[in-house]
């Protein structure tokens, strides 16, 4: 007596064909439930990937990696499904998970194509000629949705829901075009995120900060995703005026730098405890950060903190073995940070007084090239690879020019921060603040202290100006 074939459906559809032509995954279940039944076929369950496409990567179709994994396991006998565009639109994918299938003796059906099958040659002819077709069509209409998308882009338009938008902005439509905007109940709160952070320079600080006075409004990972997407500076793919921004280009870049900066200390450092310096010392041989340590004390009842190069403590790398004491890094910078200051505040002013910028004329030409070039473009007088070309090279030089007008305001503005910071009785109100203060205020003047190659001592200070 043959033994009965153990049969799992396999069921997808994506949420574009269901919504147009009616696809859905019960249809197909239902279909499919009855032809196993009318074959006589054992059905040990049903795998069903809704909103994904057969193009897709195998990693992001979560219920044919279960399938596969009974697979693995002898479960299944037959692998049943609609049609072949329901299985696979991808020729390489079909073909790993084809020699999975083959390693365990496991068919596929294809309920509603008998003529597509590997055991006859017209039908691995079939197969092919379909993969290839399938795949083909697919990414035609993927390189006409993302021809389609970047044109939004470029005219500012949504091509996403709110829902996935970051936190801060919702989607609104503006005189029938949506865009997207503020969101008036958020913006509040973004606006004090960023204040917190740039003052703290703590991710971690700014989520608890937040929490602690509002309720749980913000998490980790939203979080992390305001110090790096470029939507909180109103860019994205390309435009500089995507959406409407909370913080400049220039705070962004600053964010970056920050990220970069803060240097992981040990798990089992205490967060109430700061380190004074952290990011902040580089290597005068290999240029990294340097990071935080601490050891006990002689008496046992406080902490001696130290930095130190890691790779030349643990890579073995970098040949820098000489460590800066907290303490004694902090006392220079208290006794010499303001000379230090003095004389490069000199040096640079010396540098902006004569530096040639470019006239604000130069920048409005340049914009009214862009404003003839979205013109020709939109009434089709040029090609798309040209005007991207053309798009990118002028934005460019507008940014450029812009930054270079804006530098001379910009180091005065700075300026007047450090002025400010080093003023009056500064050094007895810095002894007054706890550790976590000290730290916001060193971090609020300081981009970075380079060592001297020969000893653990400071060299010099470079200002965030």
């Amino acid at each position: 007596m043959n033994k009965i074939p153990r049969c799992a459906i396999y069921i997808r559809v994506s949420s574009a064909e269901q919504v147009m032509h009616g696809k859905s995954l019960d249809a197909q279940l239902r279909f499919l439930t009855d032809y196993a039944a009318n074959k006589g076929w054992k059905l040990i369950g049903h795998f069903a990937d809704e909103g994904k496409t057969a193009r897709k990567e195998l990693k992001r179709r979560k219920a044919i990696k279960e399938l596969l994994e009974c697979v693995k396991r002898d479960e299944v006998d037959i692998i049943l499904f609609w049609k072949m565009d329901r299985w696979f639109r991808n020729v390489a994918d079909f073909y790993k998970v084809q020699d999975i299938l083959d390693a365990h003796n496991c068919k596929w059906v294809a309920a509603a194509e008998p003529g597509m099958n590997l055991e006859t040659r017209e039908g691995r002819l079939n197969v092919n000629i379909m993969l290839s077709i399938n795949q083909n069509e697919t990414d035609t209409t993927s390189e006409r949705i993302r021809f389609v998308n970047e044109s939004s882009v470029r005219q500012g338009k949504a091509i996403f829901g709110t829902p996935s938008v970051p936190f801060g902005y919702m989607v609104q439509l503006t005189d029938g075009v949506k865009r997207i905007v503020k969101d008036p109940d958020r913006e509040p709160l973004v606006n004090e995120i960023f204040e917190y952070y740039f003052a703290h320079q703590s991710k971690n600080g700014t989520v608890k900060y937040m929490n602690e006075k509002y309720g749980e409004v913000l998490t980790i990972n939203v979080m992390l995703n305001m110090c790096v997407n470029t939507f909180y500076y109103g860019y994205y793919r390309g435009n500089d005026n995507y959406c409407p921004a909370y913080i400049t280009r220039e705070q962004y870049e600053w964010m970056q730098d920050i990220n970069h900066r803060n240097i992981k200390v040990k798990r089992q450092q205490h967060k109430q405890d700061p380190y004074l310096f952290t990011g902040l010392f580089i290597c005068p041989l290999c240029g990294r950060r340097l990071a935080s340590a601490r050891k006990k004390s002689r008496n046992g009842e406080s902490y001696y903190r130290y930095y130190r190069c890691v790779n030349h403590y643990s890579n073995r790398i970098c040949s820098y073995g000489k460590v800066l004491n907290e303490n004694t890094s902090e006392a220079f910078l208290l006794s010499n940070i303001t000379t230090i200051y003095e004389n490069k505040k000199i040096i640079i002013e010396q540098i902006a007084d004569h530096k040639a910028l470019p006239k604000k004329t130069d920048v409005e030409k340049y914009k009214k090239e862009l404003e003839r070039l979205n013109n020709m473009y939109q009434k089709g007088r040029i090609e798309e690879e040209r005007y991207d070309s053309e798009y990118l090279r002028i934005s460019t030089i507008i940014r450029e020019q812009e930054q270079e007008m804006s530098f001379v305001p910009a180091v005065r503005k700075s300026f007047e921060k450090i002025d400010q910071a080093l003023s009056g009785d500064w050094i007895n109100i810095y002894q007054s603040l706890d550790r976590e203060n000290k730290r916001s205020f060193w971090r609020s003047i300081i981009e970075s202290i380079e060592c001297n190659a020969d000893s653990g001592t400071i060299k010099t200070v470079n200002f965030l100006l």
